[in-house]
């Protein structure tokens, strides 16, 4: 949450109040959530407030960061947007830059706790960590479901699609898909395709915070690595190796632990 709140210019000074409304788990609070219940702090609202008035200031005092720049741009034409429309800019950068993170981090974690064996091999050679984030990506993407608008007409797999018609795309699937991935709910470090899944989207459909969630995964797990020694899952509250139970946010767009217990060996730091 902190390298995304610095990234865009977050005062330093908020960063506590950011850590206290979003930092706890809340039912309901996930993006995409199935569950209505009430929360005593919105945290949508929350962020919409917050970053209407750091846009707003922004305007009035520019910075050398995101938000500057976020809160100058002009439409092709030169009119200025709303404010509240960059706030739903800047808030969604916000959430997407942490949420799948965070997420891409306990699916690691989870495998890491799954297979001592891949565990070992990253420890005798971190050049493969990176290999071992895209096939993390690939089997566990953080976004399950994104949306377009198709433009014009068209068919897709014998399937017409209007004009106008609003899609609901579902990433993680086209990454098991096995005409594109051999044994796809296998996970296969040396996978030579691996890089070709969709869990940061395609094109111009890119997801533009990708590469930093993978230098986060890469630098986290490097750290992880140096630190934690016998990484395991915990049985106690997962289930023993083949009869693992793990319980997933109620949410039909991302993909995340609802919470890993992991038992390991600390080792002293360097």
């Amino acid at each position: 949450m902190q390298v995304i709140a610095d990234l865009l210019g977050v005062p330093e000074d908020d960063h506590d109040e950011f850590r206290t409304v979003l930092g706890a788990a809340r039912p309901g609070a996930q993006v995409g959530s199935l569950q209505k219940e009430a929360l005593a702090t919105n945290p949508l609202a929350w962020l919409d407030d917050k970053f209407s008035c750091y846009i707003s200031e922004r305007r009035d005092h520019p910075r050398d960061d995101v938000l500057t720049s976020l809160a100058t741009a002009k439409y092709p034409d030169g009119s200025t947007p709303e404010v509240i429309d960059v706030v739903r800019s800047a808030t969604f950068l916000f959430a997407a830059g942490q949420e799948t993170t965070t997420k891409l981090l306990s699916a690691a974690l989870r495998v890491l706790g799954d297979h001592p064996d891949l565990q070992e091999r990253l420890r005798r050679d971190r050049s493969r960590i990176p290999l071992f984030i895209e096939e993390t990506l690939r089997m566990d993407a953080p976004v399950k479901a994104d949306f377009r608008l198709a433009r014009k007409s068209t068919t897709l797999g014998e399937v017409d699609i209007p004009a106008g018609t609003t899609l609901m795309i579902c990433p993680g699937a086209a990454n098991r898909d096995p005409r594109r991935f051999d044994d796809p709910h296998s996970f296969q470090l040396d996978r030579t395709n691996v890089r070709e899944h969709m869990a940061f989207g395609r094109g111009v459909h890119s997801c533009p915070g990708g590469p930093l969630a993978r230098v986060e995964g890469r630098v986290s797990l490097e750290r992880i690595l140096d630190r934690m020694a016998d990484i395991v899952i915990n049985a106690g509250k997962h289930g023993p190796p083949g009869q693992r139970r793990y319980t997933y946010e109620p949410s039909y767009l991302l993909r995340g632990l609802t919470e890993l217990y992991i038992d390991y060996t600390p080792t002293p730091c360097a």
